[in-house]
């Protein structure tokens, strides 16, 4: 039930964010499909972010193990922080690229 309100809930600001943006901010509709499109690319680049991260958190934190006597848990990747940084890091490496685009 949790998850249909949620998903009630995105339905219904993304419907009221539409309509805003058509009506009051005179966005033109056909330039929403590019929009998506643009942001698909920010959450790809985001998931790649994070696939790496917790590869290369994977591999430190066996490392560590490997060659000190201390123990680290890998249940320190499943924080959802690294989500939140892997995300941070999609955005601003997409927008890196698409100005490096422009030049």
């Amino acid at each position: 039930m949790d998850q249909i309100f949620l998903l009630l809930l995105a339905a219904l600001t993304s419907v009221a964010a539409y309509l805003g943006g058509v009506r009051r901010l005179g966005l033109p509709p056909r330039a929403l499909r590019a929009a998506v499109l643009s942001a698909l690319q920010f959450v790809g680049m985001g998931i790649v972010f994070l696939v790496v991260n917790l590869a290369v958190g994977l591999v430190a934190v066996f490392a560590i193990r490997s060659f000190t006597a201390g123990f680290m848990s890998v249940y320190l990747l499943n924080d959802p922080i690294l989500i939140l940084l892997s995300a941070l890091q999609g955005i601003t490496f997409e927008c890196w690229r698409g100005r490096a685009a422009l030049r």
